[in-house]
């Protein structure tokens, strides 16, 4: 059993998703968000956001954002160009992805290119 909360209390880094469980080829991931993240897209994965704590405001090329506050839920579709940007943080997120999905998706890497480590 994971308790959200008190998982979230164990990590600080904004941006670097922390891997809590796995079900049949997916992983489930916390993160914290802070301020803006990069522009990207998942060419083979869809990406779904769940806000437990906070504010998240989703930009997507071409479309209204998506704003998620807590127990609010979207996936973002593959292929669809997005930033997730905190206004004011920091922001708890649940992420649900396929195992091996990179974080920044087809951005260059950079600092915001994590590898997964497990919480």
């Amino acid at each position: 059993m994971v308790n959200l909360d008190q998982a979230h209390q164990r990590f600080d880094a904004p941006w670097s998703p922390k891997r809590i469980a796995r079900v049949d080829g997916y992983e489930v991931k916390l993160a914290k968000g802070e301020g803006s993240f990069a522009w990207h897209a998942h060419a083979e994965e869809d990406e779904l956001f769940y806000v437990t704590s906070g504010r998240l405001q989703i930009e997507l090329e071409d479309e209204e954002p998506v704003i998620l506050g807590p127990g609010d839920l979207t996936v973002i579709p593959k292929g669809l160009r997005h930033r997730p940007v905190v206004e004011a943080g920091p922001v708890h997120i649940l992420l649900f992805e396929r195992a091996g999905v990179v974080n920044t998706g087809d951005a260059e890497a950079g600092d915001l290119t994590q590898i997964i480590e497990d919480l």
